[in-house]
């Protein structure tokens, strides 16, 4: 059954004994993920997470179905996550196909599949299935992020007006997921309960400095991909400093790098990297960053960067290991290869 990205975690959540695969696909990665976290969030506190690739299933098929009827250690409830890049549904197709067909429905299958579109065929077998979602993530306007901020902000007690969600709307880039992060800030500032509500005042975001924050961010991110230990080594210890959010870091750097693969495709085209840079679509002081990395990463660089990236988010979630750490890991391991290749 085909539903809207809005409408898919209550569908989920009131009945989801009757659906057997969610699958979350389309052009908005950093969504399609965030939806996946809203899914399962219920099951993670009491059910066992098993994270699958395509390496997992590409040559045996079967092995989604097995896993998803397979018992837990301890008996206790499972719940799989399958994650697939760009261009990897197709060789999931058949393992998702036996799935749907098995008799027995055993665990919940949550599928995160960026970039796969809702035409494919894959996509036409899953909306025919009667124990199946599919959700199509198109990127966010501003008029549709600032309606969920609001609405995020209520949810959190907090009397927010129109313009600051417009003005959280363009500083998050319309992502939602790091917009629910500033207004998660601002809400535990100011105290504010659904039952206890507050009114921030209008120069909340400057005193928590969300601006600088993903400032900050991006600095570091340049810094990785751009081959610069050094300069990465400063902005590592800057970010300890000012203790910034991980998860946060992990959310701009796959829009970053979501972007520097769609323009790394129109240079594999045929295009200059300085004209696909430089195009106004690039925010002018991003500019520079962009072509210095696209003369260093390759589209197969760039999937496999997304791939690690998304299983980091994995680890820090169960490997027990503190983030900082396994972050700071992984950007000096980025590092080391940019400067490998430049």
């Amino acid at each position: 059954m085909k539903v809207k990205p809005e409408d898919i975690v209550r569908r989920y959540h009131s009945a989801s004994a009757a659906s057997r695969l969610i699958l979350l696909c389309g052009p908005n990665v950093t969504r399609c993920q965030a939806l996946v976290e809203e899914l399962v969030q219920p099951l993670a506190q009491s059910a066992e997470r098993v994270d699958m690739t395509i390496s997992d299933i590409s040559d045996r098929p079967g092995r989604l179905n097995d896993e998803a009827n397979s018992a837990s250690l301890f008996g206790d409830k499972r719940f799989i996550v399958l994650r697939l890049n760009s261009g990897e549904a197709v060789r999931a197709t058949a393992a998702i196909e036996n799935l749907l067909a098995s008799e027995t429905s055993g665990d919940p299958v949550f599928v995160v599949a960026p970039g796969m579109g809702d035409k494919t065929a894959l996509a036409k077998t899953i909306i025919k299935a009667p124990d199946a979602l599919i959700a199509t993530c198109y990127e966010t306007t501003p008029e549709q992020a600032t309606a969920a901020i609001m609405t995020m902000a209520k949810h959190e007690g907090l009397r927010l007006s129109r313009e600051m969600a417009q003005e959280i709307a363009i500083l998050t880039s319309n992502d939602l997921v790091l917009a629910r992060m500033e207004v998660e800030k601002i809400a535990l500032y100011l105290d504010a309960t659904p039952d206890n509500p507050q009114a921030p005042e209008a120069d909340i975001l400057l005193l928590l400095g969300a601006e600088n924050d993903e400032e900050d961010i991006n600095l570091l991110i340049h810094a990785a991909l751009n081959g610069d230990a050094t300069r990465l080594a400063q902005e590592i210890a800057d970010a300890r400093a000012q203790g910034i959010s991980e998860i946060g870091l992990i959310r701009i750097m796959l829009r970053h790098l979501t972007k520097l693969a769609e323009l790394r495709s129109k240079v594999d085209k045929g295009g200059n990297v300085d004209s696909v840079a430089g195009h106004p679509s690039v925010f002018f002081k991003e500019q520079k960053h962009f072509k210095r990395q696209l003369r260093i990463w390759s589209s197969a660089h760039i999937a496999r960067l997304i791939e690690r990236i998304l299983q980091l988010e994995i680890a820090m979630k169960s490997s027990g290991q503190p983030d900082q750490v396994l972050l700071e890991e992984e950007l000096l391991l980025i590092a080391r290869k940019a400067a490998s290749s430049r």
